[in-house]
């Protein structure tokens, strides 16, 4: 056989072999994927981990929404909510049981799928269970999510364990107060595939400042959100700096306490950045943001910071493709100005600098800023004039530039190219801003909020307003507008949430009927203008002001109108009359009346609302004795009824007054509400002066019944209010002592029993209480020596004590017998001598006697001194 016949017989051979390889390849790999994917052998999903589900959904208890209510049959890939199985193996691969219905356990068996790449056990109810450690040993998560679900204790380490790990979210609910979860965070740094971390409301006040060294090792990480942990330190240096991807940044809601450091410049990808409400402290340092030309978002609210505003806005204008489009620094102490380069963040379209110490004017070149949505300067130290180049800001919708100390003018050019405005408000000191606008000039917006107030745009109403069609809010307050309010006005009063229109010279009679939008929880402010007439009936309204008016008449019952949820009311200072009709006692919403300074009469009414917080009837001839209703509202605590015609004993059920006894926990949306800049006011007699009450109203503790009748004596129970801040009892006919037990009042500030009967002794407790700053008992029957221990040693004004015949010593010129001891004290040694006196003379008298009475019978009579001797044998 010749070589070449040798060569094709060879290759023949090789290639018959390398058919039969590639034939039994081929049929392997059929096998190999029959083997792998059931779906092609077997209906449903693989049955160990359909078994598996089965025991997870068991552990849950509690399904009201049927969130696991499809996990019937066997086919668990398709049809069971929350489950989704790998197309090409039928593995379970993604598991999604989030619903803020489900609650129960987590049971073990879900370490069974063992290819579980995905779960979600967000905002589900575990009843405050330990999170388990078992999630620790599924190393082939991707992505786990545990936020708002309710576990406790300490994350345990053994998530360290997931290598794997994309994303890690954990953490409670915003609105829970308790920190349940802790950790200290070393074991974040296994997790070197991570790239969006967040961990909120997780109480890491044990991670110290080794948190950020454990986050700096996550190389990959992109998003970072540590938010309302509880972090105490922000480190100030960091060596090697691995974050380069990061994008996203949130330390938000911590206790910080900590400058802005400079290593934060190292994170030039950095697209956002929240620190907001973290105590941050010193000045921005323009380095810390230098090289960051991808920011977008920078929200240092609610922090510390004084200075470094100049440095920051230069640092971000420089540069030429920068990003930026939010910057809020609000609710700070920024002492800077405004400065030209502001004009060069091109993409900026929303700035909220409000509530700092901000001076200076604004700049032209924030006119320049096409992208301009949103401008916040209100509560600063700004001034100057208002710069044209506003009017240029076509897309400007919000524009609150007021409480400030603007001057000038504002003329059509500042407002006449805004057309998509729909808020406005603008105010100065001492209507140094004058509107100044054409007659007949129609803007080109449509306002939903108008606020003007210190300004001034009167005396006629501005013809423009009419205009604005869309109104909801409506502000004119001391603008200097006077005469009648136009019909139209009233007119639109039906599409208002809130008119004020205060602090005004606006007369003559009230419409029949004052109204505000329909189905709204709507807010009229009136007050201190020179409206006459009779009242009007109210429809629509919460909340009314119509003090410092001259409005006469009585109270008729149908004032009321339409008016089921009354909140608040502030008829002082009128010409009103005749009684409080029994209607009133109806109206449970009620929290804030005043009627005082009017000519009112009959009894107090007694309301049983619950909600009854500020009550002020001073001023009025109201008769009759203190209605014991009054104990019963348990969150009043303003209390004024001074100045009337009220007799009687005060009710010993005083004392049970929640409201002036409990601190009051008041949430912080109704603390803003109650304290917003549009509120009422209310004067009030505190520390001697009249003084006017606001923002600070929610948090003052006070009665006073001065200026009545009132008889007997100072209840002991009256020593219960320990949250008592002031007490003024003066002027009335009050008797017996001063309770011995009112150093229990441990908050009281202001004290007032001057001009009443009282007698006795000043109590030495009255010494202890520290806060007291004001104090008044003159013209009483008070005797004995004056205290001078703590607040005692400030009382040095004679006028304090006068009229009391009977006291001495401090600052009175008449000096006590015995100044070093207080009365109840002689009194109480005195006590103690004359009973031991009293003592030794029974002592020495019944030996006297009873020595005479046997030896000097036996002495006088024989016959009983022999039967004596004889009895002892003598």
């Amino acid at each position: 056989m010749s070589i070449i016949q040798l060569k094709l017989s060879h290759v023949r051979r090789i290639t018959l072999l390398l058919s039969l390889l590639a034939f039994f390849s081929l049929c392997r790999s059929s096998t190999d994927l029959d083997y792998l994917n059931p779906a092609m052998t077997q209906v449903g999903c693989i049955e160990h981990e359909r078994e598996a589900l089965l025991q997870i959904k068991s552990a849950f208890t509690d399904d009201p929404r049927g969130k696991l209510s499809s996990w019937t049959g066997r086919d668990c890939c398709t049809d069971w909510a929350g489950v989704t199985c790998s197309n090409m193996t039928g593995h379970v691969e993604e598991l999604d049981l989030s619903d803020a219905s489900l609650s129960g356990d987590l049971s073990s068996s879900i370490t069974d799928l063992k290819y579980l790449t995905y779960l979600n056990l967000a905002y589900i109810d575990f009843r405050y269970k330990k999170i388990p450690e078992f999630i620790g040993s599924m190393k082939r998560l991707t992505y786990l999510n545990m936020s708002y679900s309710l576990f406790s204790g300490v994350i345990p380490p053994q998530l360290g364990n997931l290598s794997n790990l994309v994303e890690l979210y954990l953490g409670y609910t915003n609105s829970d107060a308790v920190y349940r979860i802790s950790t200290e965070l070393s074991w974040l740094s296994s997790l070197s595939s991570l790239h969006h971390l967040a961990i909120r409301k997780v109480n890491l006040s044990r991670a110290s400042g080794k948190w950020l060294h454990s986050v700096n090792m996550l190389s990959n990480l992109i998003s970072l959100d540590i938010s309302d942990c509880g972090l105490a330190q922000l480190p100030q240096t960091l060596p090697l700096f691995n974050l380069t991807s990061l994008t996203h940044l949130d330390l938000s809601t911590n206790n910080l306490n900590s400058s802005i450091p400079t290593w934060l410049s190292n994170a030039s990808s950095l697209e956002v950045v929240h620190i907001s409400f973290s105590g941050l402290v010193g000045r921005i340092p323009g380095l810390s943001f230098q090289n960051m030309c991808s920011l977008r978002i920078i929200d240092l609210r609610r922090n510390s910071l004084k200075s470094g505003l100049i440095e920051l806005i230069d640092t971000l204008a420089n540069c030429s493709n920068g990003s930026m489009q939010v910057l809020h620094l609000q609710d700070n102490r920024l002492e800077d100005y405004l400065p030209e380069s502001l004009g060069r963040l091109r993409n900026l379209n929303n700035i909220d600098l409000s509530f700092n110490f901000l001076f200076g004017s604004i700049p032209t070149s924030l006119g320049t800023l096409a992208n301009l949505e949103s401008i916040n300067l209100f509560g600063n130290l700004m001034n100057g004039t208002i710069p044209e180049s506003l009017g240029q800001l076509e897309g400007l919708h919000y524009l609150e530039i007021g409480g400030n100390h603007w001057q000038g003018f504002i003329r059509d050019a500042h407002l006449s190219n805004l057309v998509n405005l729909i808020h406005l408000c603008l105010s100065c000191s001492n209507q140094s801003l004058i509107f100044d606008i054409s007659t007949g000039w129609n803007p080109s917006f449509n306002l939903f909020t108008l606020c003007i107030w210190d300004c001034k745009l009167g005396p006629s109403f501005p013809a423009w307003v009419a205009s604005q069609t869309n109104l909801q809010v409506l502000v004119l307050t001391n603008t200097a507008l006077s005469g009648t309010v136009p019909g139209w006005i009233w007119k639109l009063s039906t599409q208002l949430d809130y008119l004020d229109l205060s602090e005004n010279h606006l007369q003559g009679n009230l419409p029949a009927v004052l109204t505000l939008k329909k189905l709204s929880y709507g807010f009229m402010n009136l007050g201190d203008n020179l409206f006459d007439g009779r009242l009007p009936r109210l429809r629509n309204i919460s909340e009314l002001s119509l003090k410092n008016n001259k409005l006469s008449g009585v109270m008729s019952s149908d004032l009321l109108g339409q008016v089921p949820l009354l909140f608040r009311i502030d008829l002082s200072g009128n010409m009103l009359v005749g009684n409080i009709p029994k209607k009133w006692d109806g109206m449970d919403r009620l929290e804030y009346i005043d009627f005082s300074g009017n000519n009112l009469s009959g009894n107090v009414p007694k309301w049983r609302g619950n909600y009854l917080e500020e009550m002020r009837l001073h001023g009025n001839l109201f008769k009759g004795s203190l209605p014991a209703e009054l104990c019963s509202l348990s969150y009043l605590h303003v209390l004024d009824i001074s100045h009337n015609e009220l007799s009687g004993a005060i009710p010993p059920c005083f004392g049970k007054m929640i409201g002036f006894r409990e601190s009051r926990k008041l949430s912080l949306s109704k603390l803003q509400y109650r304290i917003r800049i549009l509120s009422f006011k209310m004067e009030l007699i505190m520390k001697g002066n009249m003084l006017m009450f606001e923002r600070n109203l929610p948090l003052l503790n006070f009665i006073d019944l001065s200026g009545n009748k009132l008889s007997g004596n100072i209840p002991e129970q009256i020593t219960n209010l320990s949250n008592l801040n002031g007490l003024n009892l003066s002027r009335n006919q009050i008797s017996g002592h001063i309770p011995e037990n009112i150093g229990l009042m441990v908050n009281l500030e202001s004290l007032d029993l001057s001009n009443n009967a009282l007698e006795g002794l000043i109590p030495a407790s009255l010494a202890s209480i520290t806060s007291l700053s004001h104090l008044n008992l003159s013209h009483n029957n008070l005797s004995g020596p004056i205290p001078t221990k703590n607040q005692f040693q400030t009382f040095d004004d004679p006028s304090i004590y006068e009229a009391n015949p009977g006291l001495c010593g401090t600052p009175l010129l008449k000096t006590c017998t015995n100044p070093d001891k207080h009365p109840d004290k002689d009194h109480l040694d005195n006590s103690g001598v004359s009973e031991k006196m009293m003592l030794v003379i029974s002592i020495v008298l019944g030996f006297i006697f009873g020595f005479w009475a046997v030896c000097g019978t036996l002495a006088i009579k024989r016959s009983w001194r022999d039967a004596y001797f004889r009895f002892l044998g003598i």
